[in-house]
C-alpha cells in the first residue's frame, strides 16, 4: 500500500532543478514511508528519462498527460438536467469569484455514479449555451473562434485532470498548486485522504511571468498588425484559470508548506488559510559541502550555477560578466547548469556571449558535478526574474563562497538572516535589483576587490548555513507531518 502519493507538475524524477532535488531528499530520507508519483506532463514521451535513480521506497509512477485525451473513455451513465445544472451553476460561481460546489462536480467525473466524459461534455447542448452566454457576456468584441479555441484548450487538460483517478493512500502531497494542486484537491473531496501541499514558489506568480512572455496564446495576426488588445483578453483568460486551480487546492487543503515568510504571506493573500500554513525551510547535506576542499585559482572565478532558462536570466549575467571585465580583465566565468529545457534561449546565450567577443572569457559548461567547480569558484552569482528559496545559495554558503543573488523570493533572507539572531551573523554576500546588470556587476566588484570583504561573507555563510539549513533537521519536521497523516 501507499502511503503517501507525491503529485509533481514538471519536475521529478524527469526534470533536475531545485524542486526535484527537494523531492529526492525527502523520498530518500524516509526510507520506511512508501511513496508514489503521479507525475504531470503536456504529453506522453517515448524518449524521456529519468534524471535521479528512484529509491527503492517508491513503489508506484504514473503519468498522467494532459493533451494525451482519453477520449474513448465512456461515463458509467448519462447526465441528467440536474447535472449540467450543477456543473453549470458551478462555473458561474467561479466567475463571480466564488468557490463553492466543486465537491459536488467531482463526483460527477469520478468513480462508480460519474456521467461526464469528453463526448457528453464537449457534444453537450447545456454546456454550449452556456459558453454562447458567457461569450457575449464577457467577451463579445473578441472574434468568436478565437474564444471557442481558447475555451477547448483551457477545458481539455481541465477535465483531464478530474476525470484522474489517483491511487488510494492516506496522504496526497502535491507540490505545487496548479494542475497537481487541482488534482489534489479532486482526490481530497473523491476520496477523503489527507491533502498536503508544499509550495517552493508561488505557482499562479510564476505562471504570470510566463504569460506576460508567452507567444503561444492568440498569435493571430490581421491587416498587417497583431491583435494585441486581444491577445490581452486571452493572457488574463489563462492566468484566471491558474488562479482558480490555486483557489481551489487551497479551499481544500489540510496542510500547507512552504519555505519562507513572503510566501506565507502571498499564499494568504490569494485566499490560503493561515492556521493551515507552515514554514519549512530548503535544508542541504551540509557536511558534504563543509568538506569541500577549496583551490583558489589565480585569477578570479565567478560562477552562475542553475538551468540557462528565461526564469534564471542568464543574460544578465552575460552582460554583468561584460562589465565586470572592463574593471578586472582576468576575470573568468562559467555557466554550470543543464541546458536542455529551453533550447532555443540557450542559443539567444550563445550568440550574446559571441556577440560581446567573450567565447574565451566566459565558458558554458551544461550540466556538471557543481561541486567540482565549488572548490575553486570565488563567487557565485544568481539573476533570477523569480525564485524560492534556492539550493545554489544555501550549497555555495556551506562550501565557503559568497553569493550575489537577486532580489527575489528568499534570497534576501537568506543572504542576510530572518531574524535578528540570524542578522547579527553578517551578510553572506550582495543582494542586487532584478535584472540590473549594472547592479550586479557592481557587487561581482566589490567583493572581487575587497578580500576582508569577501572573507567574512564566506564565514557568515558558513554558520548561517550550519545553524539553519540542515537538512536533516528539517525533514525531520516533514516525517513527523506525515506520520500524523497516516
Amino acid at each position: 500500500m501507499i502511503d503517501v502519493c507525491l503529485l509533481l507538475e514538471g519536475s521529478y524524477p524527469y526534470v533536475a532543478g531545485g524542486v526535484s532535488t527537494w523531492v529526492h531528499q525527502l523520498i530518500g530520507a524516509m526510507k520506511d514511508i512508501r511513496f508514489g508519483i503521479v507525475y504531470i506532463t503536456p504529453h506522453s514521451d517515448p524518449t524521456r528519462e529519468f534524471k535521479y535513480t528512484l529509491p527503492n521506497n517508491v513503489i508506484y509512477l504514473k503519468e498522467l498527460c494532459l493533451h494525451d485525451y482519453a477520449l474513448d473513455v465512456v461515463a458509467p451513465r448519462r447526465p441528467k438536467k440536474s447535472d449540467y445544472e450543477t456543473l453549470i451553476g458551478f462555473y458561474e460561481n467561479v466567475l463571480q469569484g466564488r468557490y463553492d460546489g466543486f465537491e459536488d462536480v467531482v463526483p460527477l467525473f469520478q468513480g462508480h455514479n460519474a456521467c461526464f466524459d469528453f463526448k457528453s461534455f464537449f457534444e453537450s447542448k447545456s454546456i454550449w449555451a452556456s459558453l454562447i452566454k458567457n461569450y457575449q457576456q464577457y467577451a463579445s468584441d473578441t472574434a468568436f473562434l478565437d474564444f471557442f479555441w481558447t475555451w477547448r484548450g483551457t477545458q481539455l487538460p481541465l477535465l483531464q485532470v478530474v476525470m484522474t483517478e489517483v491511487p488510494r493512500a492516506p496522504i496526497v502531497h502535491a507540490i505545487s498548486t496548479g494542475y497537481a494542486g487541482l488534482l489534489g484537491a479532486v482526490a481530497k473531496i473523491a476520496y477523503g485522504n489527507q491533502f498536503f501541499l508544499t509550495e517552493h514558489g508561488i505557482y499562479t506568480h510564476e505562471r504570470m511571468l510566463e504569460i506576460a512572455q508567452a507567444t503561444w496564446i492568440y498569435e493571430r495576426e490581421r491587416m498587417g498588425y497583431r491583435a494585441e488588445q486581444h491577445m490581452s483578453v486571452f493572457k488574463q483568460w489563462w492566468l484566471g484559470i491558474f488562479k482558480v486551480m490555486g483557489s481551489l487546492a487551497y479551499r481544500h487543503v489540510d496542510r500547507i508548506f512552504t519555505l519562507y515568510e513572503g510566501n506565507r504571506l502571498r499564499e494568504i493573500l490569494e485566499g490560503a488559510n493561515p492556521e493551515k500554513i507552515t514554514i519549512i525551510p530548503n535544508g542541504i547535506d551540509v557536511a558534504s559541502y563543509e568538506s569541500i576542499e577549496r583551490e583558489r585559482k589565480p585569477v578570479p572565478q565567478i560562477g552562475f550555477v542553475g538551468r540557462i532558462v528565461r526564469i534564471k536570466d542568464a543574460k544578465t549575467f552575460i552582460q554583468a560578466a561584460r562589465l565586470v571585465l572592463d574593471q578586472i580583465p582576468d576575470a573568468e566565468f562559467y555557466l554550470i547548469g543543464p541546458t536542455d529545457e529551453e533550447e532555443d534561449y540557450v542559443e539567444e546565450c550563445e550568440l550574446m556571449i559571441e556577440a560581446q567577443h567573450m567565447e574565451s572569457k566566459i565558458k558554458l559548461v551544461g550540466r556538471s558535478d557543481v561541486k567540482e567547480y565549488y572548490k575553486f569558484l570565488d563567487l557565485v552569482v544568481l539573476t533570477s526574474i523569480s525564485e524560492a528559496q534556492p539550493y545554489v545559495i544555501l550549497e555555495a554558503g556551506a562550501s565557503g563562497i559568497p553569493v550575489v543573488a537577486s532580489d527575489v523570493g528568499a534570497c534576501r533572507e537568506m543572504l542576510e538572516g530572518r531574524d535578528p539572531e540570524d542578522i547579527a551573523i553578517g551578510p553572506g554576500g550582495i543582494v542586487t535589483e532584478v535584472s540590473n546588470a549594472e547592479s550586479t556587476a557592481e557587487a561581482i566588484v566589490k567583493l572581487l576587490s575587497d578580500r576582508v570583504l569577501q572573507k567574512r561573507c564566506s564565514e557568515a555563510a558558513r554558520i548561517r548555513v550550519h545553524r539553519y539549513y540542515n537538512q536533516d533537521d528539517l525533514l525531520s519536521r516533514y516525517l513527523n507531518c506525515y506520520e500524523q497523516g497516516m
